[in-house]
C-alpha cells in the first residue's frame, strides 16, 4: 500500500512527465524599430512561436530548466538593459535587476539561482565605475559580490562548470572603437587577483582598427572545455580550447560566420550561420557525431540559439 501511495504522489507532482529538449532564438522583427523578439521552436526547428510580443529589443542569453533569462529595454529608454526572468512559454515575466546592465553574455551557476553580470557604471565614478567590473547577483538581483578585473575593458563573464572560475572576454584597451583594441579570453579562479590569458590573434600586434570579435561570446562546456567564436579571413568560426589555453581546434571549419551558440548536456551545439553573408543569419545544429542540420530557412534574421529544456503537459 506505501508503495501504491507513493506512486500516487510520484505522478500527481508531474514529477514523471519527461523533459523536451527545446531551443529559444532571437529574431530581428523590424530593424528601424529596433524589436529583438525571442522565439521557441521544437529542437527539430519545427513549431516555432514568438513568445515575447514586446516591440522592444528583448535578447535571450541563458536558461536553466524550463526558466528563460534575458535583456530587455521595454519600458525603457533605448538600449537600457535590464535581466528578466519567463518560463518557456513567454509567462510568468519577472524583472530581476533595478539597476542597468551592459549588452553582455552571463553565466548561471548553484543551480540557476547565482548569475554572473556585467553592470552599467559610469567612467566618471571611482574605481569601480570604470569598464572592468562584473556582479555575481542571486535571483531578487542582490549583488552578492563585485568581481573586479585587472584589465581596463571586460565583458561576457560566464562561470565554469562548478561555479569556481569565469572565463570572459577582455582587453587591455577601453573599448572596441580605441584604435588598436583587441578582445582575447581570460580565466580567473574566483577569490584569487591573478587571470590567465587563453587565446591570441594574428592581429593582436597589428595596432589596427576594431572590425570584429577575435575572441566571442565564451561557453563553457560541460566537459571543462571553452567554446568561442573568433574572426579570420573575413569570416568566423567557432573553436574549443581547454581552460589552460592548450588544444585549440575548430569545431565549425565551414565559411558560414558561426559566431553565437549553445551546447546541450549531451553535446549538441546550437549556433547562428550567415551562409557567406548572401542569405542572412539562419540557425543550425551540429550533433554529437558532426553532423550538420539546418533548423531555420526564412527572410528574418534569427540569432543566439540557446537550448531549453521544458515539460511535456499532462492530457
Amino acid at each position: 500500500m506505501k508503495r501504491i501511495v507513493l506512486l500516487l504522489l510520484i505522478l500527481s507532482t508531474g514529477i514523471s512527465c519527461p523533459a523536451q529538449q527545446k531551443i529559444t532564438y532571437n529574431v530581428l522583427e523590424n530593424a528601424e524599430t529596433h524589436d529583438y523578439e525571442i522565439y521557441i521552436m521544437d529542437a527539430d526547428g519545427r513549431n516555432a512561436k514568438n513568445i515575447t510580443n514586446s516591440k522592444s529589443v528583448d535578447w535571450v542569453y541563458t536558461s536553466f530548466g524550463e526558466k528563460l533569462y534575458f535583456l530587455s529595454d521595454r519600458n525603457e529608454c533605448s538600449r537600457c538593459f535590464y535581466l528578466y526572468e519567463m518560463d518557456s512559454e513567454g509567462k510568468n515575466v519577472r524583472k530581476i535587476t533595478n539597476y542597468k546592465l551592459a549588452d553582455s553574455w552571463f553565466g548561471s551557476r548553484k543551480n540557476g539561482t547565482e548569475f554572473i553580470v556585467k553592470p552599467v557604471l559610469s567612467s566618471s565614478g571611482p574605481s569601480e565605475g570604470k569598464n572592468n567590473t562584473f556582479y555575481i547577483i542571486d535571483l531578487q538581483g542582490t549583488i552578492i559580490e563585485k568581481v573586479m578585473i585587472d584589465l581596463t575593458y571586460v565583458n561576457d563573464p560566464t562561470f565554469s562548470p562548478d561555479g569556481k572560475k569565469i572565463v570572459f572576454r577582455g582587453s587591455k584597451k577601453t573599448s572596441p572603437r580605441e584604435l588598436g583594441f583587441t578582445d582575447a579570453l581570460y580565466v580567473k579562479t574566483l577569490g584569487e587577483d591573478s587571470i590567465k590569458k587563453i587565446t591570441s590573434h594574428p592581429d593582436e600586434t597589428k595596432n589596427i582598427q576594431w572590425t570584429g570579435y577575435l575572441a566571442a561570446a565564451p561557453r563553457w562546456r560541460d566537459d571543462g572545455k571553452i567554446s568561442f567564436a573568433s574572426k579570420n579571413n573575413n569570416n568566423y568560426d567557432i573553436y574549443i580550447v581547454n581552460p589552460d589555453g592548450s588544444e585549440l581546434e575548430a569545431v565549425t571549419p565551414w565559411e558560414n560566420n558561426q559566431v553565437f551558440h549553445s551546447w546541450s548536456p549531451s553535446g549538441e551545439m546550437v549556433f547562428e550561420a550567415s551562409m557567406n553573408n548572401q542569405d542572412g543569419y539562419e540557425l543550425y545544429k551540429r550533433t554529437t557525431n558532426g553532423k550538420i542540420i539546418q533548423l531555420t530557412n526564412d527572410t528574418t534574421e534569427q540569432y543566439a540559439p540557446v537550448f531549453v529544456e521544458t515539460h511535456l503537459k499532462k492530457q
